[in-house]
């Protein structure tokens, strides 16, 4: 259950990543679309090809593996509907420009605030596991770069496989940290 983690793990979890955030998300890019839908589209994919990517990392890692798929798509989801439906100017009053940096940043940091409350939830009998917390809004927000570099030069790969390395980059340092950490015993009574 415990395998060592270093930086193999942290390669992988990277590409992992990567293809997780390209793979599914370089369908929605085409034309019929317009750019609101993209983005919307764009990040439910992400959602899932990250999950899946991720849940494939973390197998034989955790007490629940198979937990981190379904919480992860339930955060992911969460997340985005909050955004989408209650304060999200990127996703609902630019249609033709695309939005501004800062505001993808906070939409972001929201999701990914959201998606880390829920893979927490697997995560809290580690001791650093409270690092995730921090670690996920930050790398989903920071990952708004990538998205937004490749929205500039319109280059669908790119905006991909630069969020992906993004956001796989930070999580993963928070993976092994969290991983590394010593699990916390439950209190007897």
């Amino acid at each position: 259950m415990s395998k060592k983690v270093g930086r193999s793990f942290w390669w992988l979890w990277l590409i992992a990543n990567i293809i997780g955030n390209t793979l599914l998300s370089s369908f929605v890019w085409q034309d019929p679309y317009d750019l609101r839908s993209r983005i919307f589209l764009n990040e439910i994919l992400h959602g899932v090809g990250i999950s899946i990517a991720q849940s494939l990392m973390l197998r034989d890692r955790l007490a629940r593996e198979g937990w981190w798929l379904p919480l992860t798509l339930v955060g992911w989801s969460v997340g985005l509907i909050i955004v989408f439906f209650a304060s999200a100017p990127s996703l609902r009053s630019q249609v033709q420009d695309l939005p501004s940096i800062s505001i993808l940043m906070v939409d972001f940091a929201i999701v990914g605030a959201i998606v880390g409350i829920c893979q927490w939830q697997l995560l809290k009998s580690f001791r650093a596991a409270g690092l995730w917390l921090f670690a996920s809004a930050i790398a989903l927000s920071l990952s708004s770069f990538g998205l937004y570099l490749g929205y500039m030069l319109r280059s669908t790969i790119l905006a991909c496989a630069l969020q992906g390395a993004i956001y796989g980059a930070i999580t993963g340092f928070a993976a092994i940290r969290v991983l590394r950490s010593p699990k916390i015993l439950p209190k007897n009574r």
